[in-house]
């Protein structure tokens, strides 16, 4: 007589065509697959701090003057350490970030870190196309000057900047380097959102904008010690 093939047997079968979707422990309960546990892999190890450098080329400052409106180049940097999350992400909060540039008529602009930052964390997720971070980030922005007026002349974001990268192979990113004319090479692009609005807040809690950076592109690359 022809025996019926086994539950083990079945279960064996299925797993089988489903191209090793899932794994079976000796009790039958699926656990991760080897691809899930390959994703997971390329997320960073938590507690480790990361240091990476920033290059947004081509920035558009959107303020009050006739066209052509100014255009921007920052550099500079910014430190994260990476925090617990879920199965498939980690978190990522900025313990110190820093970016400049220069005008003639603003002098030097430079981007730094509020007094007392709220910024909710980044998060970096892995998927089957590689890693995505959604870098959220809070900061003021100090003018040198304006035109023929002393300053120094601050603002800060009336929202947190939000910042995109998709499919990234890596995390950090490579190293980057610059062209000559300033524009950034290797490293990994984080694509902004939407204008990033600059301005005051009343006590009131009022926000008044005072200018806005369109179209900032960041580039970020690892620090290399």
């Amino acid at each position: 007589m022809t025996s019926l093939p086994s539950r083990r047997n079945l279960l064996g079968k299925a797993v089988a065509a489903a191209g090793g979707a899932l794994l079976l422990s000796q009790t039958g309960r699926a656990i991760a697959a080897p691809q899930a546990a390959a994703r997971a892999a390329l997320l960073p190890e938590i507690g480790q701090t990361i240091n990476l450098s920033l290059n947004a080329f081509g920035t558009t400052l959107a303020v009050h003057l006739p066209p052509p409106l100014p255009t921007l180049n920052f550099i500079g940097s910014v430190v994260q350490k990476v925090l617990i999350g879920g199965q498939n992400f980690v978190r990522l909060q900025t313990l110190d970030f820093t970016m400049e540039a220069h005008h003639p008529l603003y002098g030097k602009i430079t981007l730094h870190l509020p007094d007392d930052d709220v910024t909710p964390a980044s998060i970096l997720s892995s998927s089957a196309d590689g890693l995505t971070e959604t870098w959220l980030e809070s900061f003021k922005a100090t003018f040198e000057r304006n035109g023929d007026a002393p300053g120094p002349f601050t603002y800060e974001t009336l929202e947190p900047a939000k910042w995109v990268a998709s499919n990234l192979p890596q995390y950090p990113p490579p190293a980057q380097g610059m062209n000559p004319d300033g524009s950034p090479t290797g490293g990994a692009l984080f694509q902004l959102q939407a204008p990033i609005r600059l301005g005051t807040v009343s006590s009131s809690g009022i926000k008044t904008t005072h200018a806005q950076l369109q179209g900032m592109n960041v580039n970020q690359g690892q620090r290399l010690a």
